[in-house]
C-alpha cells in the first residue's frame, strides 16, 4: 500500500527536473553549478536516484523512471539546446541527454544534508482549549485518522507553518554547530525537535506558547509572527542551544539598539538569529522584489525562509532563475520520538528528518506572506551582513537603522502584516480583514503615497488589553504543564 501511495504522489507532485543548464544553483548562500553530472556507461534503462532512495516496487520504479524520462524529454524538445551558443557568445557544456533531468550530485547531496520537518501523526496528546478548534474534523476522518476529542495527536492541516519554522530554525542549529549529516550531534539536535513535551522545540512546546504568548489556540493554524515569537520563546529557555532570536520590526526593519541589547552587544556577541515577518504584496509578491527575496538567500548568513506558499506554508532554502527550492512540510510521517540518549534513534528514524527530493516552485507563485531568517555569529559577520543588505543594487524590503524610533516600540510583532506594498511608502497604518482563514487576524499594511484607501478603517491607536485579558482568561483550560519548558 506504501508503494502505491507513493507511486501516485510521484504522478501528482513529480520531482523537480533540471532543464537550465546555465543559471547557477543557490543554497543558502553556497553557489552549485547546474551542468548534470556526466553519467557512468549508458545502462538500457534511466532511473533518477529519487526511485532509488525511496526503495519502490519494481513495477513502479519501472513505471515512474518511463514517465520522467519522457517528460524530460518533452521539455528537452521544447527548450533550446543546451549546448548551443548564448547570446554572449559563451557555450554550455554538452549534457548527455540521458541526464538531461538529472540534478547535479553534490546539490543533491546538499538537500539532504538539511534537517526537514513535517507533518506527525500519533504523538502525545496536545489537549484542545474549551473555545478552541476541534481536534476532529472532516479531513481527519476521510484520512482515517483516530481522533481524540480531548484533544490533537495529529498536526495535519493546520501545523504547516509550525513545521516550517521548526525546519528553519534546524537548519539554524545545524548550520551554527557546523554538524554533518548522520554525525552524533546531528542526533542531538535531531531530539530537540522530537514531537514529545520533553523535547524544546518540539510541536507540543510550540503550541503551548503560541497559546500563552500569542492567543493561538491549540488547532489553529500559526503565521509568521506567531511562529518568530515561538521560536524567540524556546531558544531563550533552552540555553544549550546557544542561540538567540531578535524579531525585526514591521516592513523588514532591523534596529541595531535593539538587535545589540538581544546579543549581548560588540563585546560579548552572541550567534543571533534575525527574523524578519514581511508581506511583499497583497495576492502576490510585488515583481520589484523578486530579485531581493533571492538576496535573502544567496549572503552567507541566509537560513532560509518560511511560509511563502498560498493557504500553506513551506521552507524555502535556495532558487535558480526564477525556481525557488523548498521543503513541503504536508506529508505526514510517523511521530518522531524522544531519546534521550540520542545516539539509539534508528537509522529509519534519522532518515524521517531528510529527503533528497528537489521541489520547486516559479517565485510568480509564491505567496507575499513570509518569515525570513539570517544567522549572525558575531560582530564581523553583522558588519558583513549590513554591509552586503546597504549594497545591494535593487529594490530593497530590509532597512537597517541605529536605533528604533520611539513611536514604534510599543507596536512590536503582534500581526502578520508585515508590508511594504511598493516603493512609495507612508507610515499610515490601516486595519484589513484577510481574505482567507490561512492569514492571522488582522493584516498592518503601509499604504503607499498614491493608494487609494478607501473601504478600510483608519488605526488610530491598538488597544491590546482585550486580547491579553483573554488569553490570561483562557490559560486555565490548558493542562499543558508537561509542555512549559
Amino acid at each position: 500500500m506504501d508503494n502505491i501511495q507513493r507511486f501516485v504522489n510521484y504522478l501528482l507532485d513529480p520531482e523537480a527536473v533540471n532543464t537550465d543548464h546555465k543559471s547557477p544553483l543557490w543554497s543558502l548562500g553556497v553557489e552549485y553549478s547546474p551542468v548534470p553530472d556526466h553519467p557512468p556507461p549508458k545502462s538500457e534503462s534511466f532511473t533518477p536516484p529519487l526511485i532509488q532512495q525511496h526503495n519502490t516496487a519494481a513495477s513502479a520504479k519501472s513505471k515512474l523512471s518511463s514517465y520522467l524520462t519522457n517528460a524530460s524529454n518533452a521539455l528537452r524538445k521544447s527548450s533550446p539546446s543546451i549546448d548551443q551558443a548564448d547570446s554572449d557568445g559563451k557555450t554550455t557544456p554538452e549534457v548527455p541527454e540521458m541526464v538531461i533531468a538529472t540534478w547535479p550530485s553534490v546539490f543533491v547531496d546538499n538537500i539532504g544534508s538539511k534537517l526537514y520537518m513535517t507533518y506527525r501523526t500519533d504523538f502525545p496528546l496536545i489537549p484542545r482549549t474549551s473555545n478552541g478548534p476541534s481536534s476532529i474534523s472532516v479531513g481527519s476522518l476521510l484520512r482515517g485518522q483516530i481522533t481524540d476529542r480531548a484533544g490533537f495527536t495529529s498536526d495535519v492541516g493546520w501545523g504547516c507553518m509550525i513545521r516550517s519554522g521548526q525546519t528553519l530554525l534546524a537548519n539554524t542549529l545545524i548550520s551554527l554547530h557546523g554538524m554533518q549529516p548522520g554525525s552524533s550531534k546531528e542526533r542531538r539536535i535531531i531530539s530537540w525537535f522530537a514531537d514529545d513535551p520533553r523535547a524544546p522545540f518540539s510541536v507540543q512546546n510550540i503550541v503551548y506558547h503560541g497559546w500563552v504568548a500569542c492567543g493561538k489556540h491549540p488547532g489553529e493554524w500559526f503565521g509568521p509572527s506567531a511562529a518568530a515569537r515561538c521560536m524567540q520563546i524556546t531558544c531563550s529557555n533552552f540555553k544549550e542551544s546557544q542561540l538567540r532570536v531578535y524579531i525585526g520590526g514591521d516592513a523588514g526593519d532591523v534596529y541595531e539598539d535593539s538587535l545589540m541589547r538581544v546579543s549581548g552587544g560588540p563585546a560579548d556577541f552572541k550567534p543571533t538569529l534575525v527574523l524578519l515577518g514581511i508581506r511583499l504584496g497583497i495576492e502576490k509578491i510585488t515583481p520589484v522584489y523578486h530579485e531581493a527575496l533571492k538576496f535573502c538567500l544567496r549572503v552567507p548568513q541566509a537560513v532560509g525562509i518560511a511560509g511563502g506558499r498560498p493557504s500553506s506554508s513551506h521552507y524555502f532554502f535556495g532558487y535558480q532563475n526564477s525556481n525557488f527550492f523548498y521543503f513541503d512540510p504536508h506529508y505526514p510521517r510517523k511521530a518522531l520520538p524522544y531519546r534521550a540518549d540520542y545516539e539509539s534513534y534508528t537509522e529509519d528514524e534519522i532518515a524521517s528528518v531528510h529527503t533528497r527530493r528537489v521541489r520547486s516552485i516559479k517565485v510568480e507563485d509564491m505567496d507575499p506572506s513570509m518569515l525570513i531568517g539570517f544567522l549572525i555569529r558575531d560582530m564581523g559577520d553583522w558588519n558583513d551582513w549590513i554591509s552586503r543588505v546597504e549594497n545591494f543594487r535593487g529594490r530593497k524590503f530590509i532597512h537597517v537603522s541605529k536605533s528604533e524610533p520611539v513611536f514604534g516600540q510599543g507596536n512590536r510583532i503582534n500581526s502578520d502584516g508585515y508590508v511594504d506594498l511598493g516603493p512609495n511608502r507612508r507610515r499610515k497604518s490601516v486595519l484589513v480583514e484577510p481574505a482567507g482563514n490561512e492569514s492571522e487576524d488582522f493584516e498592518h499594511i503601509a499604504l503607499g503615497e498614491d493608494d487609494d484607501d478607501n473601504g478600510v478603517q483608519e488605526l488610530e491607536s491598538e488597544d491590546e488589553d482585550g486580547q491579553k485579558q483573554k488569553s490570561q482568561e483562557d490559560e486555565d483550560d490548558l493542562d499543558f504543564d508537561k509542555c512549559a519548558t
